[in-house]
This record gives structure tokens, sequence and C-alpha cells, in this order.
């Protein structure tokens, strides 16, 4: 493992000497999640005494998880192997912009209208009658969790919302106290459901507030707070469904209430969401058995029903919640093809970070966070998802890009056919 950790350090030297780091990078996004995972699956292990043991997969001996770990090392450093050797392969115009950071380009002033800022309470006051016309009474306390509600109803809500959260964003850096006062009244109020897009609300407000409060320390610094209140938040959320009784009141009593273990709610989250895939990963390698055949359906970009997928989709989890996971099914391999799809991985995403660092230089925000979104939820399905589920999103993000070129060519011909028309 020294050794893994040594060739690790080295890699990580150069990456960062040649690849300007950038917040929303995809490649450091990748990197910083791999070592955090590592890490805490560390601390779990070895200083964590009362585990969660989520399907029974903690119970492992050191020599298995030891193993596994530097599989993990083995893989991080295959692919910033390939980060590395895409970046001494292109050309210098390439070079030269992965040697630039693009922190600033993440940021806009947007040019808001007065009337938005005169049409968000409005929006508000129609979500709150909204709310009471969909649960009543439920609104405040009701004894299931899912009432029936009408339900068209309940997601023209569940829109209505993301339309103020996204506008509360907007207006934020001209009307700070309005967009705060309505988007802690919006979170309050939709809390009342108990689901988890909460806290999707919270993060896309934090991200827009963010992005248009410019390139400066106490922006970023507040951002990590503001992270750091989300994922308490999310600890909060998803311990709600749990309860005897839900609605707004007995969510309130909940934070003080005894039964609600809010310290180990918090870490549980930690572990599912860093920890967790690594004991999926070694429950694949003792269940999984290893068929080329299955490798190639998860790589292969055709529907499932075409190649085969769902005759084996079955057979490919450690129980009905927990399917086999990508780091489980490559590590099976061996080392070799391990060393070659991690390398490959590497180039992939480097070739994808080169096109949003150029869609940043070209003020194409939008379409940059997009593919940014995209990998980013490789990364995570990765760790604890089958390998099919997390090669998807590579896909995804190459039609997005056929689909934008197709696009081009058609806006650059069309002042020709304008001209053979006349």
């Amino acid at each position: 493992m020294i050794l893994y950790i040594l060739i690790l350090v080295i890699e990580l030297y150069f990456t960062y000497k040649v690849i300007k780091y950038f917040l929303l990078s995809p490649v450091y996004i990748y990197i910083n999640f791999s070592i955090i995972s590592i890490i805490l699956s560390l601390w779990y292990f070895y200083y964590f005494d009362n585990k969660f043991s989520l399907f029974n997969l903690d119970k492992v001996t050191e020599i298995v998880f030891i193993n596994t770990i530097k599989m993990y090392l083995l893989a991080l450093n295959s692919f910033l192997f390939g980060v590395l050797l895409f970046y001494e392969l292109s050309a210098k115009r390439i070079k030269i912009r992965f040697n630039k950071a693009y922190s600033n380009s993440l940021f806009v002033k947007y040019k808001v209208l007065d009337v938005v800022s005169k049409i968000v309470p409005f929006v508000f006051l129609l979500i709150l009658i909204l709310y009471f016309i969909t649960y009543g009474k439920g609104l405040f306390i009701r004894s299931t969790y899912l009432p029936e509600t009408n339900r068209f109803l309940t997601i023209f809500l569940k829109v209505l919302v993301f339309v103020e959260i996204i506008l509360l964003g907007i207006i934020y850096s001209n009307k700070k106290k309005l967009s705060t006062i309505l988007f802690l009244l919006t979170i309050f109020l939709s809390i009342t459901t108990g689901s988890r897009t909460v806290f999707l609300f919270f993060i896309f407000y934090i991200c827009l507030v963010f992005i248009s409060s410019g390139n400066n320390l106490f922006n970023k610094l507040r951002f990590i707070l503001h992270l750091f209140i989300s994922f308490v938040f999310l600890t909060y959320i998803m311990q709600l469904r749990s309860l005897s009784s839900h609605g707004l009141i007995p969510y309130i009593k909940s934070i003080g209430s005894s039964d609600n273990d809010f310290l180990r709610s918090f870490v549980f989250n930690l572990y599912y969401s860093f920890i967790y895939g690594v004991y999926v990963t070694i429950g694949t390698l003792e269940k999984a058995k290893l068929d080329w055949n299955i490798i190639f359906i998860s790589i292969n970009p055709l529907p499932g029903s075409m190649v085969g997928w769902y005759d084996y989709a079955n057979n490919m989890r450690l129980n009905l919640f927990a399917p086999f996971s990508l780091h489980g099914r490559v590590f099976k391999t061996g080392y070799l093809f391990t060393i070659i799809y991690f390398l490959i991985t590497g180039l992939i995403f480097t070739y994808f970070e080169n096109i949003i660092r150029k869609l940043l230089s070209n003020n194409k925000r939008t379409f940059a966070f997009l593919i940014i979104i995209l990998l980013s939820l490789h990364i995570f399905y990765a760790f604890e998802y089958n390998m099919r589920a997390a090669i998807r999103y590579f896909y995804y993000v190459l039609f997005i890009l056929f689909i934008a070129y197709i696009l081009r060519q058609v806006k650059k011909n069309l002042p020709k056919i304008k001209t053979n028309e006349k």
C-alpha cells in the first residue's frame, strides 16, 4: 500500500502542476471524491466501533478490506495516469487551456428585471395556498407520510416551488433580504411534506447565490459553510420518514426528541455517501463471477433489451436494494483490466474537462454545468451502482455534444440556404 500511496502523491503533484484546479472541475471532483472515500473508509473500519452494517456488509476481515483499498488506490493511480497521458498528447492550445484556472468563468451577475422581484412574493403566496389545498390540516399533522392527494396538483406544486427557488436565487444579488426571507419560508413550508426534493431545492438555491456573488474568499467560505449546513439538513430530512406521525408539528418536535440521534444520523450520511460503496465493492468481489460478456453488455451503448442486459440484471445484486458496484465488477477482472479501464476513464474525463473549459471560456456556462452534473453522477454511481448504470452517463454527455454539433452545423448552413433561395 505504501508504494501505491507514493505513486499517488507523485501523480497528484504533476496533475496539480499542469492542470490548474478550478471549482467544479470534473477531474478534481473525481480525485477528491475518491480520496475522501478512501480516507473515511479507513477511519470507519479502524476507529468507528458502533458500525451501521447496512445489509450486513460491514463484517469483513482486515485483509479483505485492505486488499480492496489497494485496488481503489490502483484505480485512482490509473485514472491519474490517464489524465497526465491526455495532457502530454494534447496540442499546445489545449495545454494552455489546462494551464488556466476557470473559477472566474463560473460567476455571473444576473440581469434581473424589477418585475421579477415584484412577482416572487405573489408566487410564494400561490405556493402557500396550493399547499393548504393539497394537504389541508395534514400540512400540520397527519398519520401517514404520503397522504392521498391530487397527483397532478402535487407535481404542479413541486414545479412551482422549483421555479420560485430559481427566481429567488437569481434576485439574491439585488434583493438579498427579500430573497433570503422568502427562501427560508419556502423551505420551511416544503419541509412539511418530508420529501427529499426539499434538499435539492436547498442545494440549487445556494449554488445560484454562490454563482451570482463573485469570485472572492468570503463567497467561497460561505459556500463551504452552506454545503455543510445542507449536509446537516439532509440528515434531518432523511430521518423524517421513520417518524410515527408526519407534518409540520411532528417534524419540529423531532428536532429536540431524545429518540432522534442526530449525530449518528449525520455520520450515517457520511457513511452512505462515501463509505458504503467500498463495502458494496467487497460484497461484489465475493459474490460476482468473472463474466466478460457482462463487461461487454455493461459498456455497450445500445438499449438493455437489445444486448440482453435484463437476462443478467436480477442476478447482479447483493440483495434487493444493493446492486453490484462498478468498482467490484472491474476489480474482479484482475490488475491488468483494472489499470486499462481506469486509465481510459482518466482519458475520457480529461477529454470532457477540455470541452468544459472551452465552453466556460466562451461563456457557455449552462452547457458546461450540464456536462459537469452528468459526469458527477457517473462518479457517484460508479461507487455504489452497477457498471452499466454508471457508464451510461458518458453516453449521455456524448449524445448532448453530438446534438450540439448538429445544431451548430445547421446554424452555419442557414445563411447559405437563404442565399440559395434568393
